[in-house]
């Protein structure tokens, strides 16, 4: 009985040792060898939500070369919002690995599977590499419950409105609208009466000033077809600005024909009128139709209009105040 109590208790001793060192065994080797994790912070989100898949691997990065996971930016069911940068892992000290979290969302409602994604090792004394797929994760998208008591319920609280009189913007905007007719029916009275007007200041008479502006205009090269323009431009206002001092009424802006019928009106020579017909039409010509006539033909309109202030000078005498402001 002895005997075999010993050989039973050696036979117990032996199996306890064996399993030992293969518990041993199995612990160094789990710890050589690397590692992937994955883990999301929830399951479950309403559509639209955001959640975080975190992968890690612990490896030594003495012994192993890492191949990081490819995620595309969009899955099936899935979009990638963002991406963290890779997180060294220490321990007591030493890089024992690396983690990264994507940011994910759905907007698929139903139960989805994230799928697994490849992680891959290649030991740097060129064994064979080690393949790790990442853990494929259930996420539940699902709307938000609907409210089943039926209750009404305001965005905001229910707020008093402040009335106001609206009195005072009735007399504001009469007060306005009186403003604006008095200030249109000023302006127009302004407007009209004012229209054509002519304020002429001068020191000297209408018949001195004409004589003194034409012969300044001989003065001026008559071969240069810019200062040619210029004379026969001059030549024209100087006219209708005599004019317009003995008649005290605004000239300046009216027309050939109606200069030619107001000087019909003040002079019955057919000689004088023929004469201003045809300086007239000549500055027309070239303000207008960039007609060049020669120095010949420009002073024959000078010589003509000096000819017809001179007619009218000696039948109509001008006054000479030294301002006017006539109306029309």
């Amino acid at each position: 009985m002895i005997t075999e109590y010993l050989k039973m208790d050696k036979v117990k001793m032996r199996m306890f040792f064996l399993t030992v060192v293969m518990a041993c065994f199995s612990f160094l080797l789990s710890y050589a060898q690397p590692i992937v994790k994955t883990g999301v912070d929830k399951n479950e989100i309403l559509i639209g939500d955001q959640f975080k898949l975190t992968i890690e691997a612990s490896f030594s990065p003495d012994v192993y070369k890492l191949n990081w996971a490819v995620i595309p930016d969009s899955l099936a069911h899935f979009e990638v919002i963002s991406r963290t940068k890779m997180d060294s892992l220490y321990s007591n000290n030493t890089l024992s690995g690396v983690r990264q979290t994507i940011t994910l969302t759905s907007f698929d409602s139903g139960k989805w599977v994230l799928p697994s994604f490849l992680v891959n090792m290649v030991p740097v004394n060129g064994d064979a590499a080690y393949n790790f797929f990442t853990d494929s994760v259930p996420i539940t998208v699902s709307f938000s419950t609907s409210d089943t008591t039926n209750v009404l319920k305001d965005i905001k609280p229910i707020r008093e409105v402040e009335t106001i009189d609206p009195l005072w913007y009735w007399i504001g905007a009469g007060v306005l609208v009186i403003a604006l007719i008095i200030f249109l029916i000023w302006f127009y009275r302004y407007w009209k009466r004012n229209k054509g007007s002519l304020k002429l200041q001068a020191k000297s008479s209408a018949y001195d000033e004409a004589m003194i502006e034409l012969d300044k205009l001989r003065s001026h090269d008559l071969s240069d077809a810019a200062a040619l323009k210029i004379v026969h431009t001059k030549m024209g206002e100087i006219l209708k600005r005599y004019l317009s001092r003995i008649q005290s009424s605004n000239y300046q802006n009216k027309t050939t024909g109606d200069i030619l019928i107001l000087l019909r009106d003040q002079t019955q020579d057919n000689d004088i009128l023929f004469k201003a017909a045809a300086s007239l039409r000549c500055n027309d010509a070239v303000k207008f139709a960039k007609y060049l006539p020669p120095s010949s033909e420009s002073e024959m309109c000078l010589q003509s209009v000096k000819d017809v202030i001179n007619s009218i000078h000696q039948k109509v005498p001008a006054p000479q105040p030294q301002t006017l402001n006539p109306k029309p």
